[in-house]
């Protein structure tokens, strides 16, 4: 999606309860169709509580479809597959092992998409489950959704479409043209989604953190649960800081994925030597994955900046260029920064590094780049075929 239209309505919605009673409501409020699409649905006490709302959707003659990713959701229980099914909720699984979609080996349904009735929708990085939500026990993860309300979210109703029934739609193909092929001036902007889906050619995403990037005058503000950018990313934030971008990166001090996060650390030197600062969030586990640029622009969504995000994984962001959307989530921020994160501070020669543990994390590192040149090797071939 080119152009940024305009969206009757458009907030930002936390992880942790927030969210769920956000999506519950939609599911409540629903009257035609919904599509329910995510990487990750656990049969805990949070999927079985959205499944129940969806069953009574039905109940009430809505259309629900529901779309996980097997290998996300592995292993999906029969005991799930038993509710969702005979509470006649339309489902499948997405690249399951031996199918037509597995061909594309490492090919995931990454992105998280909720879409009602083409009006209203939540598209982020949450998935469905308890550690999504909280509760008494521990807190919630650390992420991000963006609710909009309007004919925007019929596009992401066409792409629910597209991926549930696995074959192209022209409508999609139609409702992009129409919108891309009106003129500027008729459009004032508040939100567009964005896709990356490499397999398909479609690497919107990759291309909006680049652009964002380049044009930053003033302040950047990455948060990022996995973040291991290529080189060219790296030289890019390297160049901002360079011609005075204040650039602030808020990263897991808590991961559920112990070796990428050592990776993640064995480049810290190189962001704090060239005045790049990190924060850890350490309240919870981190899962966000969004960009600020100049206090006027804020992406959203599942991308993660690391090679799986850019070369593999279908992925979702929304961006937003309305202020009153952007002001709170700069203030968010700022909030996250001041109360619930640790600087990262650059040691110095003899402040007592465990070599040890730089051992093990550019042993991490290390193997992290090797799994992204295997990868980068049918990307080469791919750019020859062109």
């Amino acid at each position: 999606m080119k152009t940024y239209l305009e969206a009757e309505g458009i907030e930002l919605v936390n992880s942790g309860t927030d969210y769920f009673e956000v999506l519950e409501r939609m599911i409540h409020e629903s009257e035609h169709t919904l599509h329910l699409q995510t990487y990750i649905f656990e049969y805990d006490e949070t999927g079985k509580r959205v499944i129940q709302a969806l069953k009574n959707a039905v109940q009430r003659h809505v259309k629900v479809y529901v779309l996980i990713d097997a290998y996300g959701s592995y292993p999906v229980s029969h005991e799930m597959t038993d509710d969702l099914l005979q509470g006649g909720i339309h489902f499948r699984l997405f690249s399951p092992l031996f199918s037509s979609e597995s061909i594309f080996f490492g090919r995931r349904l990454h992105h998280k998409i909720i879409v009602a009735d083409k009006r209203i929708a939540l598209t982020g990085g949450i998935n469905i489950a308890d550690k999504y939500k909280g509760n008494s026990h521990s807190k919630a993860w650390l992420d991000y959704a963006v609710l909009t309300k309007g004919a925007v979210c019929e596009y992401l109703h066409l792409l629910c479409e597209e991926f549930y029934h696995e074959k192209r739609s022209p409508a999609l193909g139609s409702w992009e043209r129409s919108i891309d092929g009106q003129k500027k001036d008729q459009i004032t902007g508040r939100v567009r989604y964005r896709r990356n889906d490499w397999i398909r050619r479609r690497n919107e995403i990759h291309k909006s953190y680049v652009e964002a990037l380049l044009r930053a005058e003033n302040s950047i503000v990455i948060v990022a649960s996995y973040f291991l950018p290529g080189q060219k990313f790296r030289r890019l934030l390297q160049k901002a800081a360079a011609r005075g971008v204040d650039i602030k990166i808020i990263l897991a001090g808590k991961s559920d994925i112990s070796s990428l996060h050592l990776a993640e650390h064995y480049l810290y030197e190189f962001y704090l030597r060239h005045r790049i600062q990190i924060y850890e969030w350490t309240d919870s586990v981190m899962h966000g994955k969004a960009m600020m640029t100049d206090k006027n622009w804020v992406t959203i969504g599942s991308y993660n900046l690391n090679f799986l995000s850019h070369y593999i994984s279908i992925e979702l962001n929304t961006e937003v260029l309305d202020p009153h959307f952007i002001s709170s989530f700069a203030q968010h921020l700022d909030q996250v920064v001041r109360t619930n994160c640790r600087v990262v501070e650059l040691k110095k020669p003899g402040d007592g590094a465990n070599p040890f543990r730089r051992m093990k994390m550019w042993l991490a590192y290390t193997f992290y780049r090797w799994l992204m040149n295997g990868m980068m090797i049918g990307r080469k071939y791919r750019k020859r075929k062109k």
